[in-house]
């Protein structure tokens, strides 16, 4: 009899355990993306962010842009999904949960820290970044699609990956809205 009970409550807690997921997994997020529109200051569309979730943690940042200046320039999530022009300022500052440094410095990097991409002369890129600090939407790293949601910011300028809390990689130039999870 006491076999019985035994064997059942192994298989109750088995049962819970596979729906609820394993405990740190991502209960199934490695199949979730997203896609959102990219924004000028002025609210033009002007490019396109696709996340997708890695399986084990992470996520992958795909960015197709137009119509910014050429160069370098800093790209990082920010803790807020909102993108009222014409500054972003509505995202607050970079993502950062655990309150790490900013950069390629002790302490560093934090969530939203992400390389530096480049537009070619007329304006335009393609970029591919992997930021394995975050999730889509949650489990054992901190969800971009969180209680507020968190936005991508494309900036003026490089990241120099030291200066805090940000950079100084210059104004906001596009903002794309991760919506809350």
């Amino acid at each position: 009899m006491r076999k019985i009970r035994v064997i059942s409550a192994l298989t109750g807690l088995s049962l819970i355990l596979a729906a609820c997921g394993a405990p740190g997994s991502n209960s199934g997020a490695s199949a979730e993306s997203l896609s959102v529109p990219i924004q000028d200051t002025q609210g033009a569309e002007i490019g396109k962010l696709t996340v997708n979730q890695i399986k084990g943690g992470g996520v992958d940042v795909k960015v197709s842009i137009t119509s910014i200046s050429p160069g370098i320039h800093a790209m990082h999530f920010h803790e807020f999904g909102r993108c009222d022009g014409p500054d972003f300022k509505s995202a607050g500052g970079h993502y950062n949960p655990a309150g790490a440094a900013h950069g390629h410095v002790e302490d560093g990097p934090h969530a939203g820290d992400m390389m530096n991409v480049e537009a070619n002369a007329e304006g335009n890129g393609s970029f591919n970044v992997t930021n394995d600090k975050v999730n889509i939407a949650g489990g054992s790293l901190p969800a971009l699609k969180d209680a507020d949601g968190t936005a991508l910011i494309i900036h003026a300028g490089a990241d120099d990956y030291e200066s805090q809390p940000s950079g100084a990689a210059g104004p906001r130039i596009a903002c794309a809205v991760i919506p809350a999870g």
